[in-house]
């Protein structure tokens, strides 16, 4: 053994400590890395948990959106049927006084020229053509004579025997004639634009008839009030004419006994 060196025995004995000690550290320092491991591990399990009930939150939010979603497209249906409700209810009321106002007119007149006026305004105005036609039966009830006319060439219908051409038939059988809907049979080469013909008929007499022929542009076809204001002219355009008819033969009458 060189001169100065410990004992041996003493020098394994601190390095048994010193070794002991090391692991003594190794222990509590893996104590402690177990302690926070748990606690990381806890940690995450709580903030797991958290995402989870996050994501449970997102998704009843998305839920309760699509809810209000389909309840707010439900609204805006129901808002929609009602304004179209409500169009149609000022449409209807319009159309009505449109009625009101044309019948009116026509019970408010004795005068034959105005009375026709009246007819050419009212399919000009409400019905929607500029091409009429309006006939009066003559005498004898066998022939229609043109009285008055707008939009058309007069000359093809100067007179109408009853029952030729889809005029004279409608004017004969009293049934209102719609193009498209009813028989064309017998249409003749001048009524091929006719949309409508009206018979004038009042207490079992033949009166007249009215031709209405080309639609203006802008109307795509004959409507429900159109179907109305031709079932108006058949019965007040009638009683109008033959009031107006009395009407002369009366201020006639007067005249003649004067």
């Amino acid at each position: 053994m060189k001169p100065g060196a410990g004992n041996p025995e003493s020098y394994v004995e601190k390095v048994r400590d010193d070794t002991r000690r090391y692991v003594q550290a190794l222990l509590e320092e893996n104590g402690k890395l177990r302690v926070l491991t748990a606690s990381l591990e806890s940690e995450n399990r709580f903030l797991n948990e958290q995402i989870a009930g996050l994501q449970k939150d997102i998704e009843s939010h998305w839920l309760e959106r699509d809810r209000l979603q389909k309840n707010l497209a439900a609204i805006e249906d129901e808002n929609r049927r009602f304004s179209e409700q409500y169009v149609e209810v000022e449409q209807q009321n319009t159309d009505l006084a449109s009625l009101y106002v044309a019948s009116h007119r026509l019970h408010a007149t004795l005068d034959r020229g105005e009375a026709l006026s009246i007819v050419q305004d009212i399919i000009c105005n409400l019905v929607g053509s500029e091409e009429i036609a309006i006939f009066e039966a003559d005498e004898k009830g066998s022939d229609l004579q043109l009285v008055a006319s707008l939009g058309i060439d007069p000359a093809p219908f100067r007179s109408v025997p009853l029952g030729r051409g889809v005029i004279g038939r409608c004017a004969r059988t009293g049934q209102i004639y719609l193009a498209g809907r009813d028989d064309d049979a017998g249409l003749r080469h001048e009524e091929k634009t006719l949309s409508a013909c009206i018979p004038l008929h009042f207490d079992g007499r033949l009166l007249g008839a009215v031709g209405v022929f080309q639609l203006l542009p802008q109307k795509t076809g004959l409507v429900a009030l159109d179907h109305e204001l031709f079932e108006l002219i058949a019965t007040h355009a009638a009683r109008a004419l033959y009031c107006t008819e009395l009407q002369s033969r009366v201020v006639g009458a007067a005249g003649a006994a004067r």
